[in-house]
């Protein structure tokens, strides 16, 4: 069955209307049911310090799942929020490089259509792992067991972009050797889009017109925050994510009940880095954001 072609958003110029609040999500692509990998936070407009969420079904950890249904009933805020989602993990494949996402032999040239095929390999795999779509095409992948015969260490035009403008290192979606691969956690998030897609009130940055949409989820590098903040690489203590959030004009997490990782710091300077970017035009129209990008690869908000 042929999926719909993307929505997509104007190219007029515009920033979308003020959202009210800011979500910042470190996302997991491991297998499992549940992920200590996966954090969430969140900030209001203004300077507040940003909160970590904990999953409602009171787990110490999320599952994808969780989360997913989390986000469909809008975060758990009231019917009046506009709320921005970034999610630290890809939302689409390189396109631009070769044409295609993997081969010309693939019928798929939009990026719905990817998650919808992503999705129907995956249906089987337990809280949205996206394996078996590695599995079903390892000649393109990198795994621990060799380089498939149609490998290639492919960057979208986002990442690239990431790297020249010092945002931190990316690394392709189909190298899945070492604790920096992000295949896995790309694949699991197409799933939820996938999943997602058609919800009302819900739109995808950049694929979608944002101007009215209550929610809107972006893909975003929590890296590239950090940068903002003159900080590089990861960041696990309270001292260095204050020192990021002061310079993200955030008000400093005061919270000492909760042990901090460098994932919970992820999330906690994903939402207040959103704040602070949300309101500048080069976040939401990008150079190098052609029309064929914006269709296919989409982008990574808050690389300009």
């Amino acid at each position: 069955m042929a999926v719909a072609a993307p929505r997509i958003s104007g190219c007029s110029g515009a920033i979308p209307s003020a959202f009210s609040h800011f979500v910042g999500i470190d996302w997991s692509g491991a297998k499992g049911a549940r992920h200590p990998g996966l954090a969430v936070a969140v900030c209001e407009i203004g300077q507040g310090a940003p909160s970590l969420i904990m999953p409602p079904s009171g787990k110490t950890s999320w599952s994808r799942q969780e989360c997913r249904d989390w986000i469909a009933g809008r975060c758990g805020l009231n019917p009046e929020a506009r709320i921005l989602v970034g999610i630290d993990s890809s939302f689409s494949m390189p396109f631009v490089d070769q044409g295609c996402y993997l081969d010309e032999t693939q019928d798929v040239s939009h990026v719905r259509a990817l998650w919808k095929s992503v999705e129907s390999h995956c249906r089987q795999g337990i809280d949205l792992y996206g394996g078996a779509f590695v599995m079903s095409h390892r000649c393109h992948y990198h795994l621990v067991g060799g380089r498939g015969t149609k490998y290639n260490r492919r960057m979208r035009v986002t990442e690239t972009r990431a790297v020249e403008s010092g945002a931190g290192p990316c690394e392709s979606v189909f190298h899945l050797i070492g604790p920096s691969q992000v295949g896995l956690s790309g694949l699991s998030t197409m799933r939820m889009l996938a999943q997602l897609d058609g919800l009302s009130g819900l739109a995808v940055w950049p694929y979608d017109d944002v101007s009215e949409a209550g929610l809107v989820l972006t893909e975003i590098y929590a890296a590239a925050f950090a940068a903002l903040g003159n900080h590089r690489g990861k960041i696990r203590d309270r001292r260095s994510l204050n020192r990021v959030l002061r310079e993200l004009k955030s008000n400093l997490f005061r919270d000492r009940n909760l042990k901090l990782n460098d994932h919970a710091c992820d999330a906690l300077i994903t939402s207040a880095g959103l704040r602070y970017v949300a309101g500048h035009r080069k976040y939401w129209h990008p150079e190098l954001l052609s029309a064929t990008v914006r269709e296919t690869e989409g982008w990574v908000f808050g690389i300009a």
